[in-house]
């Protein structure tokens, strides 16, 4: 169908839209206020827990996800269907509430009694990483979906084991898939706020996140600095997510 100019508008609505809401955030923070909030301890300690807690979460989602992925493709099964609902679940529920139930699970069952994850490091990281997963999840699968099995079993008929067959075709064509996954897997847990509030709770210099940081700074009065790390974070995923896309680009699969 031949494109209209009547199209576009919808787009260039949209796209003004967002880039109001962004450029009108920069109209109203300074340098200074980006050199304040890097001179910041606080912050800066939120940065780097938050980065340590979202590579935990996406190892984690690798070590994990990436497997579930396959089997989720590769099986026409009723309990692949079931399962593949039940990863929908972190997606859906908001993440208070998925805060609340690991808060409950974390002290009411025996999980309590091994270890107390309760405003800890782990568990700030698996709080970040039962909301996080389903994207890698769901990358791997819509990935090694697109890839089919007759590869594998044309590298196994020239003398490949499963292994080597599988790695050599099948994964190197769903690699750069799976690897945008896991960065939207990582932003997500880097933006993480409310399962991690409840969880971690927040505490600063030990369990307090890039978002909980800037939370604390809008309540606390300091509208700009929380502008500023805003800011910073919108940057972050915007880089991010234009690294997902040129990954895409190179990674369309013929068969």
């Amino acid at each position: 169908m031949k494109l209209t100019k009547f199209s576009f508008i919808p787009a260039i609505l949209l796209v003004a839209f967002v880039l109001l809401v962004i450029i009108w955030g920069f109209l109203g923070v300074t340098l200074s206020d980006f050199r304040k909030l890097f001179l910041d301890g606080e912050f800066i300690s939120a940065v780097v827990f938050g980065l340590e807690t979202s590579f935990t979460s996406v190892f984690l989602s690798c070590l994990l996800g990436v497997p579930t992925g396959f089997m989720l493709a590769r099986s026409d099964r009723f309990l692949s269907k079931f399962l593949d609902a039940i990863f929908d679940v972190p997606i859906i529920i908001p993440p208070l509430i998925v805060g609340v139930l690991l808060l409950n699970v974390f002290n009411n069952s025996f999980i309590g009694k091994f270890y107390s994850f309760i405003f800890t490091f782990w568990g700030a990281a698996i709080a970040q990483f039962f909301i996080a997963f389903p994207f890698t999840v769901k990358a791997s699968k819509s990935a090694f979906e697109l890839v089919s099995p007759i590869y594998e079993r044309i590298a196994m008929t020239l003398g490949a084991n499963y292994y080597k067959s599988f790695f050599d075709t099948t994964f190197k064509l769903a690699r750069n898939s799976i690897l945008s996954g896991l960065v939207l897997s990582w932003l997500r847990s880097l933006g993480e706020f409310g399962a991690t509030l409840i969880v971690g709770g927040g505490i600063a210099y030990k369990t307090e996140n890039i978002p909980i940081n800037i939370y604390l700074k809008i309540m606390e009065g300091n509208f700009r600095e929380g502008l500023a790390a805003s800011l910073f974070i919108v940057l972050v995923a915007f880089l991010c997510v234009l690294f997902i896309k040129l990954i895409l680009a190179k990674s369309k699969i013929m068969l």
